[in-house]
Protein backbone atom coordinates (compact mmCIF):
# COMPACT_ATOMS: atom_id res chain seq x y z
CA UNK A 1 0.00 0.00 0.00
CA UNK A 2 0.92 3.73 -0.34
CA UNK A 3 0.82 4.04 3.14
CA UNK A 4 -0.15 2.26 6.49
CA UNK A 5 -1.71 5.78 8.55
CA UNK A 6 -3.73 8.77 7.06
CA UNK A 7 -3.60 11.43 9.81
CA UNK A 8 -5.93 14.75 9.11
CA UNK A 9 -3.39 18.02 11.02
CA UNK A 10 -4.85 21.00 11.06
CA UNK A 11 -2.41 24.33 11.96
CA UNK A 12 -4.41 26.87 13.66
CA UNK A 13 -3.30 30.32 14.82
CA UNK A 14 -3.86 34.37 13.94
CA UNK A 15 -3.23 35.60 10.26
CA UNK A 16 0.63 36.27 10.32
CA UNK A 17 1.99 34.27 12.25
CA UNK A 18 3.67 32.15 9.88
CA UNK A 19 1.68 29.14 9.14
CA UNK A 20 2.05 28.58 5.44
CA UNK A 21 6.12 29.28 6.10
CA UNK A 22 6.18 26.33 8.57
CA UNK A 23 3.96 24.22 6.84
CA UNK A 24 6.09 24.53 3.49
CA UNK A 25 9.49 24.25 5.19
CA UNK A 26 8.38 20.77 7.18
CA UNK A 27 7.06 19.47 3.56
CA UNK A 28 9.41 20.60 0.77
CA UNK A 29 12.60 21.76 3.28
CA UNK A 30 12.00 25.48 1.95
CA UNK A 31 11.36 28.42 4.09
CA UNK A 32 9.71 31.49 2.68
CA UNK A 33 7.85 34.57 3.66
CA UNK A 34 4.15 34.47 1.93
CA UNK A 35 1.53 35.58 1.32
CA UNK A 36 -1.88 35.61 3.75
CA UNK A 37 -3.46 32.30 2.72
CA UNK A 38 -7.24 32.86 1.15
CA UNK A 39 -9.28 30.18 2.54
CA UNK A 40 -7.68 26.86 2.88
CA UNK A 41 -4.18 24.89 1.66
CA UNK A 42 -3.14 21.56 2.57
CA UNK A 43 -0.07 19.91 1.72
CA UNK A 44 1.08 16.20 1.88
CA UNK A 45 4.18 14.73 3.68
CA UNK A 46 4.94 10.79 4.30
CA UNK A 47 6.85 10.18 7.24
CA UNK A 48 7.92 6.20 8.07
CA UNK A 49 7.79 5.55 12.13
CA UNK A 50 7.81 2.56 13.79
CA UNK A 51 8.25 0.77 10.65
CA UNK A 52 5.15 2.04 9.36
CA UNK A 53 4.19 4.95 6.47
CA UNK A 54 2.49 7.98 7.76
CA UNK A 55 0.82 10.04 5.04
CA UNK A 56 -0.14 13.25 6.79
CA UNK A 57 -2.55 15.58 5.28
CA UNK A 58 -1.81 18.95 6.69
CA UNK A 59 -4.28 21.63 6.41
CA UNK A 60 -3.00 25.07 7.12
CA UNK A 61 -6.25 27.84 6.90
CA UNK A 62 -7.01 31.18 6.52
CA UNK A 63 -6.09 33.18 10.16
CA UNK A 64 -8.35 36.33 9.30
CA UNK A 65 -11.99 36.46 10.76
CA UNK A 66 -13.49 36.75 7.15
CA UNK A 67 -12.22 33.07 6.37
CA UNK A 68 -14.23 31.46 9.65
CA UNK A 69 -17.06 30.41 7.96
CA UNK A 70 -15.00 27.48 6.84
CA UNK A 71 -14.45 26.25 10.33
CA UNK A 72 -16.63 23.32 10.98
CA UNK A 73 -15.88 21.45 7.69
CA UNK A 74 -11.95 22.34 8.28
CA UNK A 75 -12.00 20.69 11.90
CA UNK A 76 -14.32 17.81 10.88
CA UNK A 77 -12.14 13.96 10.74
CA UNK A 78 -8.66 15.88 12.57
CA UNK A 79 -6.59 13.96 14.04
CA UNK A 80 -4.08 16.58 15.80
CA UNK A 81 -3.63 20.33 15.94
CA UNK A 82 -0.96 22.34 15.73
CA UNK A 83 -1.39 25.97 17.03
CA UNK A 84 1.07 28.35 15.95
CA UNK A 85 1.50 31.94 17.36
CA UNK A 86 4.78 34.64 16.78
CA UNK A 87 7.07 34.62 19.45
CA UNK A 88 7.57 38.64 18.88
CA UNK A 89 3.80 39.23 19.05
CA UNK A 90 2.01 38.30 22.34
CA UNK A 91 -1.28 38.76 21.38
CA UNK A 92 -0.87 35.76 19.14
CA UNK A 93 0.05 33.54 22.02
CA UNK A 94 -2.77 34.68 24.16
CA UNK A 95 -5.08 33.83 21.10
CA UNK A 96 -4.27 30.55 21.50
CA UNK A 97 -6.30 30.31 24.64
CA UNK A 98 -8.59 33.61 23.99
CA UNK A 99 -9.78 32.19 20.09
CA UNK A 100 -8.42 29.68 18.96
CA UNK A 101 -9.15 26.55 21.99
CA UNK A 102 -12.41 27.58 22.34
CA UNK A 103 -12.98 27.42 18.31
CA UNK A 104 -11.46 23.76 18.85
CA UNK A 105 -13.99 22.91 21.43
CA UNK A 106 -16.90 24.29 19.25
CA UNK A 107 -15.70 22.99 15.90
CA UNK A 108 -13.38 19.78 16.81
CA UNK A 109 -15.45 15.99 16.93
CA UNK A 110 -13.10 14.07 18.57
Amino acid sequence: PEFDYLFKLLMIGDSGVGKSSLLLSFTSDTFEDLSPTIGVDFKVKYVNMGGKKLKLAIWDTAGQERFRTLTSSYYRGAQGIIMVYDVTRRDTFTNLRGVWAKEIDLYSTN
